[in-house]
This record gives C-alpha cells, structure tokens and sequence, in this order.
C-alpha cells in the first residue's frame, strides 16, 4: 500500500467512526480534519467534498461486508451450513459494528435512509450470492429444485425483519444494548424450516 493509499484508508476509518457516533448531518469535514490532526484544507487534496468522502466510506464498507458474506457462503460444509454460516456472519458483522462505534438507532436509521442505493447494490448481490449457493446444492442433490431466487429473496427479508425488529425495540428505550442473539437463533430456526421443505 503507498502513502497515499494508506492515507486515504486512515481518512476512511476515521470518517466511519465519526459517522457512526454522530450521523451524516452532525459530522463535518472539519470534524474529520481534527480527528485527524490535519488542517481541513489537506482533506482536499483527498476529497473535494464531504459527499465524495461519505461516499467512499459507504463503498468501502459495502466492499468489506461483501467480502466477508462471500466467505462465509464459500466456507465448507452443505448449503445449509453455508447459509448459516453467511447468516451468522451478517448479524455479527452489525453486532460488531453498532458496538465497536457505539451507534445509536437513531444514527443507524440516518444512516440506513443515505445509504438506500449502497443497500439496494448489496441486496442485489446478496441475492445473487445466495442464489449461487442454492443452485450448487441442487446440483450437488442437496435440496430438490426450486425457485432459488425466490428463496434468497425470502432469507434475505426474514434477516432483514429480525435486525430491524430488534432496533425497532432498541429504539424506544434509552440506552439499550442491541442484543441479536434471539435474533440469529430465530434466523437458524427459520433457515432450518426452509431447507426442511426443500429436501430431496
């Protein structure tokens, strides 16, 4: 990595926590320059404006997230056990994130109403990955021939619903932890009851 990479990339974590803590509207470039120890004028040379850095920090975290879903539907086992596997790996990944910045539900819904076209390109591969994974376990007499789109797409809401049910909750009590543990249990149990209607 050059300096100039690995300026860019403490620009970016730097941003991402700012963002996290304070949400898009509250965070300024300035903000980010003093995090920095750099004068605001230096940002410049990065990013012409606060959009074309928020912007980054979106790509590059939707770069990491699909990164780490990929693994985990790549790892070894059956279909099933890759697509708990994947699960898992999406609900820490939020856990870690919302407890590593300290994300309020607040910010968090901020932050998911601006990044409703990185959501919609991550949706459209995740789709595409599940599908992949489904269409192997057919091959492989896994699970009987289906709709697999239709399938990823039901995987995806059901995750979908139980993370937002458990910020839905957070939301109306001060302070309170979000904890997705009986979340990921219900998403196994659901992932279970798919696949039990999907055996060959």
């Amino acid at each position: 990595m050059n300096t100039i990479d690995a300026k860019k990339e403490l620009i970016l974590k730097t941003a991402r926590v700012l963002l996290a803590k304070n949400g898009f509207a509250k965070t300024t470039l300035d903000d980010i320059a003093n995090a920095l120890g750099m004068k605001k004028s230096s940002l410049y040379y990065y990013y012409s404006n606060k959009e074309a850095l928020i912007e980054d920090v979106m790509n590059h975290e939707r770069e990491n997230f699909c990164l780490l879903i990929n693994d985990a539907l790549n790892s070894d086992g059956t279909t099933i056990d890759k697509i708990i596997n994947y699960e898992k790996a999406k609900f820490e990944y939020v856990s870690e994130t919302i407890k590593l910045h300290e994300i309020s539900t607040s910010v968090l819904f901020e932050m998911k109403s601006k990044m409703f076209d990185q959501i919609q390109i991550i949706h459209k591969k995740e789709i595409e990955m599940l599908r992949k994974i489904l269409d192997e376990g057919i091959r492989k007499k896994e699970i009987k021939k289906c709709d697999t789109k239709r399938i990823a797409e039901l995987i995806l809401t059901l995750s979908e619903a139980l993370r937002h049910r458990e910020f839905y909750f957070a939301s109306f009590t001060i302070n309170k932890k979000i904890d997705f543990t009986k979340a990921v249990d219900d998403m196994i149990f659901a992932v279970k009851l798919i696949f039990d209607g999907l055996k060959v």
